[in-house]
């Protein structure tokens, strides 16, 4: 039902077998339930649910769909799927879904050996991203092996494994910014300053407890106007626009899968009132919140 309670469900990625920060396994989905190695049905996958983590699924067999926030993914066989920070998402279809996946901390991946090229994959997760990548043959292979020897690198800590596993991860990271790049999902040219795409990525986990230039600045450990600059240049658009469509897409998720209502959205994305938190809304949709849940709902 569009109303039911949002489940959040936590993985033990931050301090597990030694390798704190992420953690990766099978997974088979079979008819909106997990199945267990007996075989036997497991816990249910068609609740919707979010995490505080990033994930990233390979499909090595079955087929299945899965809604995310408002957008529905088909995922097949020879492809990946990345999920991000708060994501709400269910599956809503599962034909025998098997693969592997990997979860891993936002601050994990914001350490020296991880921000350049995991903060790459942040285009994925905006608003309008992807989400999916359908791989081609050699793309596939290579994955299943980095997924395999990860899987064989799990077991009692020491610090060959984690090693290892710190550079399956940067390998990992590295083949989908190319796959990206394969596609034509290519970086405007001149864009040499991080400062960017750790904007992007700060709007992941901190808006709307952010909701301001000023606030993300400060976040950042830089000036309102040096920031302002900077993403300008290197985007073609000013922060305060990357805000707003985050709010905006904050707005939706509430609307789409909770019972707030207007005001209490109002409250908890930081608007002073009801009215400017519906304006804005309507300025950016063309629809006011009572309208765009009425027409999701129908």
């Amino acid at each position: 039902m569009p109303h039911e309670r949002i489940m959040i469900r936590e993985l033990p990625i931050h301090a597990d077998h030694g390798h704190p920060g992420f953690k990766v396994g099978d997974f088979i989905y079979h008819e909106g339930f997990a199945q267990n190695p007996d075989g036997s049905r497991g816990a249910s996958i068609a609740f919707r649910h979010r995490h505080p983590h990033f994930e990233i699924f390979w499909f090595r067999g079955g087929q299945g769909r899965i809604q995310r926030d408002c957008d529905v993914i088909e995922v097949v066989p020879k492809s990946l799927l990345i999920l991000g920070p708060g994501d709400i998402h269910h599956w809503t279809e599962t034909r025998h879904l098997e693969g592997s996946m990997l979860a891993v901390s936002e601050i994990f991946t914001s350490s020296a050996n991880f921000s350049l090229p995991f903060r790459e994959l942040t285009s994925f997760l905006q608003p309008n991203g992807s989400r999916s990548i359908h791989l081609n043959s050699n793309e596939d292979e290579l994955i299943r092996h980095v997924f395999a020897i990860m899987r064989e690198s799990e077991g009692p800590s020491n610090f060959d494994q984690r090693e290892v596993l710190k550079a399956l991860l940067l390998i990992l990271f590295s083949k989908i910014n190319g796959f990206q790049v394969g596609r034509g999902a290519r970086p405007r040219a001149g864009q040499t300053n991080p400062l960017a795409s750790e904007f992007k990525q700060a709007l992941l986990t901190q808006c709307p407890r952010l909701a301001t230039v000023k606030e993300f600045a400060q976040f950042l450990d830089v000036s309102r106007s040096y920031l302002h600059r900077t993403v300008l240049r290197e985007t073609g658009r000013a922060p305060s626009d990357f805000i707003h469509d985050r709010l905006v897409f904050e707005a939706k998720r509430l609307l789409l899968h909770t019972t707030n209502s207007p005001m209490e959205i109002a409250h908890h994305l930081g608007f002073k009132s009801t009215s400017y938190f519906s304006s804005f809304f309507q300025r950016h949709t063309d629809l006011s919140p009572r309208e765009f849940r009425s027409r999701r709902v129908a």
